[in-house]
């Protein structure tokens, strides 16, 4: 039985397209995660810097809490009272209102644990002047390793049986900023030395000339300057030689 030429063609022709669909298929279940990172701008949450009343960092052992004064300083209140390094803050927070999520996937109640949200990375709180507050839970890190799932302002959490929820996929920097050591979110203090009260001045230390000891003058040598003898001073009845005695004139004659 020959086959015709029209049905050879055909049959070529549907060979083609298949192979062709097989090769698509499998550039698309190669195509880096990139290829289907979502293409929103839009930040992980939507607030100005200068409208945060106050910022909490619950990092499961400990849990950091700074407020903003009206000047736009930042103070830290827990776990030390100290003044805050305005860089270290403003990073987590610029993270959060200028960082767009690099994907959305739907997150069921019962995989909570596998998105590691059995045990956060941190909860980050920002409440803002008029009340309105924020809330982002950093869950463990996604299936490349380099980034981090997390969920906003969920409700409610924990995950109910049955609740569905957009798990966002945020880059590692979320986790840097939360993970800063304590001494990295504190203004460092300057040293110097006191200076003294008027009038109270330290004196300067002696100079080691001055401070030297005096030389000791030498002990006079005895050989050289001998002392004299002691000369007994005669009294003065002994210093007159006596006197001669007069002759009587009686025994003469």
């Amino acid at each position: 039985m020959k086959f015709q030429r029209s049905t050879l063609i055909l049959v070529g022709v549907a060979f083609l397209l298949g192979a062709g669909v097989l090769i698509a298929e499998s550039q698309r279940s190669q195509s880096p995660p990139s290829a289907t990172q979502s293409e929103s701008t839009e930040p992980i949450l939507a607030f100005e810097e200068t409208d945060v009343a106050t910022l909490t960092v619950d990092r499961g052992d400990e849990t950091l809490i700074f407020e903003q004064g009206d000047d736009g300083s930042w103070q830290m209140t827990a776990p030390e009272n100290a003044v805050a390094e305005p860089g270290a803050v403003a990073f987590l927070l610029s993270r959060l209102n200028t960082d767009s999520p690099l994907q959305t996937v739907t997150m069921t109640a019962d995989q909570a644990t596998d998105f590691g949200f059995n045990a956060p990375v941190g909860i980050v709180t920002v409440t803002l002047k008029d009340g309105t507050e924020h809330e982002l839970i950093l869950g463990g890190p996604d299936f490349s390793g380099g980034n981090n799932y997390a969920v906003i302002d969920p409700e409610p959490w924990p995950p109910e049986e049955g609740t569905d929820y957009s798990a966002l996929v945020v880059t590692r920097d979320v986790a840097n900023g939360i993970n800063r050591p304590l001494q990295e979110w504190k203004m460092p203090v300057e040293t110097s030395d006191p200076v003294p009260p008027e009038g109270d001045a330290t004196p300067a230390a002696p100079n080691a000339e001055d401070s030297a000891a005096p030389e000791a003058s030498p002990a006079p040598d005895a050989s050289a300057n001998p002392a004299a003898p002691e000369e007994e001073t005669p009294g003065a009845s002994d210093s007159a030689e006596p006197a001669p005695a007069e002759s009587d004139p009686e025994t003469t004659n």
